[in-house]
């Protein structure tokens, strides 16, 4: 199909014909040339009347090379007259100055020298380079037309948002319009665009200031001092390195120059009300603010137990910089410490993910802990289970039975699953309004931590993935990385299957010897939930800060694959980082296979073949619980094929559990294709204090080998009466 026909369909498609064809900017399609065999570069040179300034800025940055090499990559190409209106914005931008002695303000013009190509930085072209390349394909109709707004990865490992807007436009970052799309070449795609993809350079508390609809939430603050956080330091002052970068000894990967971040990036996600929002609930000002979060938040220490609780008190009184003062609490709920788009606080279906790897309607949600001290939230986005389709993303959203099913196999009847708390829904239009340091959300209902939250959106099966409890992989663009994004980054090879990670990192993993290696295993056909994992081999020995949850008893578990290469693991939990103040989790269990068939440690785990039941292994998972494991969930595949080949799993719920052992090859629940089945192991039953902090610490018993392996996919941690339910079971999904 012709494109310009296709833009067109497109814009009949949203009903937006005649806004498409009057407000895109057309440019003369005559004056482009396409010549069989081109690359990027070369097609930016024939193009160089229309391309002149961006070429410029690519040849300064040296990524004119790199666009005339094979590879696979996506250029965003901004007119003449674009990159000339960003230069002079940035020149005469009067928010970047200084002041002198007297008060004065002095414009930094961001570096420039002067208002003009010649003035731009060196490194002001590498950015804007940078900004404008993904390191993987990205197709007009299945990436960038997204009505919600779609997160795109560029080299500069920063995204930008493609939106398709009401007018049939498809915007950049909300400004540069898509003049032409999907000119193929032999190393990837062009996109011409209308400006340069612009990038703020403000900090989420300045970016608040300038978005008027959220001034009460802006007040709240900066009354805080939540606002001077928000304004912080970017990233970690440190640099990081690694002297060995190769994978696991003995695997295929030993050989490999896997990439190490040299920076730690610190960012944000702020979900906030508009005043028109707050005005639902009578407020119309920081006092009557004050006043709601004093009915919403002065008994809270009935169903929250803080740091210090025996101690500090909550106050209603007017030090709002206080962490327990009732509207610095409510603030502080609203933030993470994490700076995700929209499409990836979960593990979210959409075109250019691939490797989206879950089974029989599993849907995605995650958990994470806010600023409130010890207080987690849960994201979640359900799905049309019909087409496995996106729906609206919700926070603390309350399903009756959540992880509970009254059926063999399945996720249970609908009448037992009813939603008895919405949640508060994240705007499909008003997300996404990105910051330096973060992403501000909108959302359309108060959020809070109230009572329901650790009573009952909490109190389900909670499992935890590491992805979600190791910020810093979320702020420097590692969590859902593909490997071409790791790749393009890595300057030792173009190998992105993994990412080498240095010791000192995270500020919630410490390791107790400099034996541990640790690894990310990018997004790929793993046998991991959301398909990229935490791994590590050698004498391991390291913990891994838990979120907390609300007080009560928990089942602890961990997932992992047993191989031939597992070590001969102990788990300790203790409430810090000291290895003095943990005590052990159970006996020692061997994560190995001695042989390549499951057959090996079955009189240990107490595992069956599906070939030799026919319950579905309801009789068998008794017997390994009796054993202290558990099967993999049926939620989740590894890689997205089944056994028909075709491409994706299946989405929708089954009501007959033969699908799981039919439908999918690769079902973890069920997959003895691959020398072993997926476990999960059962560390043991344990009180959790809110309050306290608490550390899981992996240790590796067996010396000598630096060949041994492990792998922290994800936690589970299970209120024990959800676990001993009489009239229910969760441990299919």
């Amino acid at each position: 199909m012709n494109k310009k026909i296709l833009k067109i369909a497109l814009g009949v498609m949203f009903g937006s014909a005649v806004g498409l064809s009057s407000c895109i900017k057309e440019i003369d399609e005559s004056n482009l040339y396409t010549f069989t065999g081109q690359t990027i570069e070369d097609y930016l040179q024939a193009n160089d009347s229309l391309f002149s300034d961006f070429n410029v800025i690519m040849e300064r940055s040296g990524y004119d090379r790199q666009m005339s090499s094979y590879g696979q990559y996506t250029c965003y190409v901004p007119l003449n007259s674009g990159v000339r209106k960003y230069i002079d914005s940035l020149y005469n931008d009067t928010t970047d100055y200084r002041e002198d002695a007297s008060g004065n303000k002095i414009l930094l013009h961001h570096g420039l020298t002067e208002n003009s190509l010649e003035g731009l930085t060196d490194s002001l072209c590498k950015e804007i380079a940078q900004y404008h390349i993904s390191a993987m394909i990205n197709s007009y109709i299945d990436q960038l037309s997204n009505v919600n707004g779609a997160s795109i990865s560029t080299m500069l490992n920063t995204p930008f948002i493609s939106k398709l807007d009401d007018d049939g436009v498809v915007r950049l970052n909300g400004v540069a319009e898509i003049l032409e799309f999907d000119q193929e070449m032999t190393n990837g795609y062009v996109h011409v665009i209308s400006d340069v993809i612009p990038r703020t350079t403000q900090k989420v508390d300045n970016v608040f200031a300038n978005h008027k609809e959220f001034s009460i939430f802006y007040d709240a603050l900066r009354k805080t001092g939540l606002a001077d956080t928000l304004a912080g330091p970017v990233k970690k002052d440190m640099e990081y390195s690694l002297d060995n970068i190769s994978g696991r000894p003995g695997s295929g990967m030993a050989s490999g120059k896997y990439f190490v971040p040299k920076e730690c990036k610190i960012s944000y996600t702020v979900f906030a009300e508009t005043n028109e929002t707050l005005a639902r609930y009578g407020i119309h000002d920081f006092e009557s603010l004050k006043a709601k979060c004093i009915q919403w938040y002065a008994n809270a220490s009935e169903w929250y137990d803080f740091p210090g609780k025996d101690e500090l008190q909550i106050s209603t009184g007017d030090d709002y910089t206080y962490k327990y003062n009732v509207v610095n609490m409510f603030m502080r709920y609203h933030i993470i410490k994490a700076g995700m788009t929209k499409s990836r606080l979960t593990y979210v279906r959409n075109p250019s993910n691939q490797d989206w790897n879950y089974a029989f309607g599993g849907e995605p949600f995650d958990y994470y802990e806010t600023m409130l001290p010890h207080a987690l939230m849960k994201i979640w986005q359900p799905l049309y289970q019909n087409t496995g389709a996106q729906t609206n993303m919700w926070i603390n959203r309350y399903r009756q039975n959540n992880t509970l099913t009254d059926e063999v196999g399945t996720m249970g009847k609908d009448e037992t699953h009813q939603i008895l708390k919405q949640g508060v829904m994240i705007s499909n239009t008003a997300a996404n309004i990105q910051a330096y340091n973060g992403y501000i959300h909108t959302i359309e209902d108060i959020l809070l931590y109230d009572a329901d939250v650790p009573t009952r959106v909490l109190h389900e099966r909670m499992r935890i993935d590491s992805g979600s409890m190791l910020y810093e992989l979320i702020n420097n663009d590692i969590r859902y990385a593909t490997p071409a994004e790791i790749g393009a980054r890595n300057l030792s090879s173009n190998d992105g299957t993994m990412v080498r990670l240095p010791l000192n990192y995270f500020d919630n993993l410490v390791s107790y010897n400099s034996k541990t290696k640790i690894a990310w295993y990018c997004t790929g056909a793993w046998r991991a939930w959301q398909a990229d994992q935490i791994s590590g081999w050698d004498e391991y020995d390291f913990a891994i800060r838990i979120p907390s949850v609300p007080t009560g008893d928990y089942e602890i578990r961990v997932i992992f694959p047993p191989m031939a290469n597992g070590g001969l693991m102990q788990y300790y939990l203790g409430t810090s980082s000291d290895p003095s103040s943990m005590q052990p989790l159970g006996i020692p269990f061997d994560a190995r296979y001695p042989n390549s068939g499951i057959q090996a440690d079955r009189d240990a785990t107490g595992y069956m073949l599906s070939s030799e039941f026919s319950d579905y292994g309801v009789a068998s998972d008794l017997v390994m619980r009796n054993h202290g494991y558990m099967r993999a969930p049926a939620s989740f595949a590894r890689g997205n094929g089944d056994s028909k080949g075709r491409a994706n799993p299946i989405y929708t719920r089954i009501s007959d559990p033969s699908q799981m052992l039919t439908a999918l090859i690769n079902c973890c629940r069920y997959e003895e294709g691959y020398g072993t089945s997926m476990m999960r192991k059962i560390l043991g039953t344990v009180h959790i204090d809110q309050s306290k902090e608490y550390w899981l610490r992996i240790k590796n018993l067996l010396t000598g080998y630096d060949q041994l392996g492990f792998s922290f996919d994800f936690l589970e941690l299970v209120p024990v009466d959800i676990v001993n339910s009489q009239d229910y079971t969760e441990d299919w999904y």
